[in-house]
C-alpha cells in the first residue's frame, strides 16, 4: 500500500532542509505519551532511529537510513523498516523537502508499507493514514513558529 503527502509551507527550502532534525522528531510524536524515541542517530545512510510505543502490544518502530540525497533545491532521506508493528512485513519511507520557490516548499512523505496478507494492508490504510496526516498541520505549524525565532 501507499501513503503520499504533499505540504505545503511558507518557509524557505533551506530553512526547511535544515529543520529536518531530532528537534522536529520530537515536535511529531504523537501526544499523551504514546511513544518515545529510543535512539536518534539522524538522516545519514546507517543513521537509526528507534521510538518505542508506550504500549505493552506494540513495541518498537525501528528503521535505518538507506541513503540521503541534497540538491539546489531538493533534500531527501529514505527510512527502511527494521522492526515494525502491526505485522507490517516492509516499510520505506521517502521523505523529501523541494523548493516550491524563494519563500515556500514542499514537504513529501511518500510511505509503501506491506503485510504478508494484501486485506491486512487494506485494513491498516486508514490507521496508517491517521497517524501520518497529522504531520501536514504540523509542519505547517512547527515552520512558521520556527521562522520566528
Amino acid at each position: 500500500m501507499r501513503i503520499r503527502l504533499v505540504t505545503s509551507v511558507m518557509a524557505p527550502f533551506k530553512k526547511v532542509h535544515q529543520g529536518f532534525n531530532r528537534k522536529l522528531f520530537e515536535y511529531m510524536m504523537p501526544p499523551f505519551s504514546l511513544v518515545r524515541i529510543a535512539k536518534y542517530e539522524g538522516q545519514s545512510p546507517g543513521d537509526i532511529v528507534d521510538i518505542k510505543f508506550n504500549l505493552p502490544f506494540l513495541g518498537h518502530w525501528t528503521v535505518i537510513i538507506k541513503e540521503s540525497w541534497i540538491s539546489q533545491r531538493e533534500y531527501g532521506f529514505i527510512d527502511r523498516g527494521l522492526r515494525v508493528p502491526f505485522g507490517i512485513n516492509y516499510w520505506k519511507h521517502i521523505h523529501r523537502v523541494v523548493a516550491r520557490d524563494n519563500h515556500s516548499s514542499f514537504i513529501i512523505d511518500d510511505i509503501e508499507y506491506e503485510t504478508s496478507w494484501k486485506l491486512l494492508d487494506i485494513l491498516l490504510f486508514i490507521p496508517m493514514f491517521l497517524i501520518f496526516y497529522p504531520r501536514k498541520f504540523q509542519y505547517k505549524k512547527y515552520f512558521k513558529t520556527s521562522l520566528k525565532k
